[in-house]
C-alpha cells in the first residue's frame, strides 16, 4: 500500500508540475502579457529637438550575413537603428554619425560574420550621406565598450556638447546608463520598439505565439544584462 501511495503521489506531483509549466508557457507566449512588459520597460520615443554634433548608432542586429552573395546587403530586424539617424542627417538635425560595434564572435560559441559596422556605413553612403560624415568604431564587443570607445573617439575628434544616442527601445536604459557613466551627455533617441502601439485584437490576446516567446527572451536577457552591469559598475 505504501508503494502505491508513493507512486500515486509522484504521478500527482508530475501532473501538477506539467500543468504549471504549461501555464507558464501559455502566459509567456501571450501577446498581451509580453506587450505589457515591453511597454513598461522600453523607454518612450521622443521627437528630436535642437541640433547635435553627432548621432551614435549602437550596433547589433542591423545587418544579416549573406554567404551566398556577399555583394548583397541584407538588413536585420534592428535596421531602424541606422535608418532613423540617416533621416535625421537629411533633416539637418545631426552633423555626423558614429557607428560603434565590432566583431562579437566568441570562438565557436558565437560566430559573427556580418561585418556590420562597415556594411552599415556602405548603406548610409548609398543613401546619400557623405562618407567623411560617418565615423566608425570597430573595437567594441558589448554595450560597455560601445560607451568606452565612443568616448575615446569623440575626445580625439574634439566633438563636444550633447550627443544623440540611438539604439533599440528595450536596450536604451542600459545603453544610456553606460554612456552617462563614461561622462557623456547623451540624449536618448529610441528606435526599433518591440511593443505594439496599436490595439491588440482578440485573437492576439488568446492564441499563443512562438514569436512572443522569442521577444520575451530578448527582454529577459536585457534586464538580466542591465542588472549585471549595475553590479559590476558599468552602468
Amino acid at each position: 500500500m505504501a508503494c502505491i501511495a508513493h507512486y500515486a503521489k509522484n504521478i500527482k506531483w508530475k501532473k501538477a508540475a506539467g500543468l504549471g509549466l504549461l501555464g507558464i508557457l501559455l502566459i509567456a507566449s501571450n501577446s498581451l502579457f509580453v506587450n505589457t512588459l515591453f511597454s513598461a520597460y522600453e523607454m518612450p520615443q521622443t521627437e528630436v529637438k535642437g541640433h547635435y554634433p553627432v548621432a551614435i548608432i549602437l550596433g547589433g542586429g542591423m545587418i544579416r550575413a549573406n554567404q551566398e552573395d556577399p555583394t548583397r546587403m541584407n538588413v536585420g530586424e534592428s535596421a531602424d537603428r541606422f535608418l532613423q539617424p540617416a533621416l535625421l542627417y537629411k533633416q539637418g538635425k545631426v552633423d555626423r554619425i558614429l557607428i560603434t560595434g565590432g566583431n562579437t564572435s566568441i570562438g565557436n560559441l558565437k560566430i559573427d560574420q556580418s561585418n556590420e559596422t562597415a556594411q552599415v556605413k556602405r548603406l548610409l553612403v548609398a543613401l546619400g550621406i557623405p562618407h567623411e560624415k560617418i565615423i566608425t568604431e570597430t573595437q567594441a564587443r558589448n554595450t560597455h565598450e560601445n560607451a568606452k570607445f565612443s568616448k575615446r573617439m569623440l575626445d580625439s575628434l574634439h566633438l563636444q556638447g550633447p550627443i544623440l544616442l540611438v539604439t533599440s527601445a528595450f536596450h536604451m536604459r542600459r545603453a544610456s546608463a553606460c554612456f552617462t557613466k563614461e561622462g557623456l551627455h547623451c540624449i536618448p533617441f529610441v528606435v526599433d520598439s518591440k511593443k505594439k502601439d496599436t490595439e491588440l485584437g482578440v485573437l492576439e490576446c488568446i492564441i499563443p505565439s512562438e514569436k512572443e516567446l522569442y521577444k520575451l527572451s530578448y527582454l529577459l536577457r536585457e534586464i538580466f544584462g542591465f542588472l549585471i552591469y549595475r553590479i559590476v559598475g558599468y552602468a
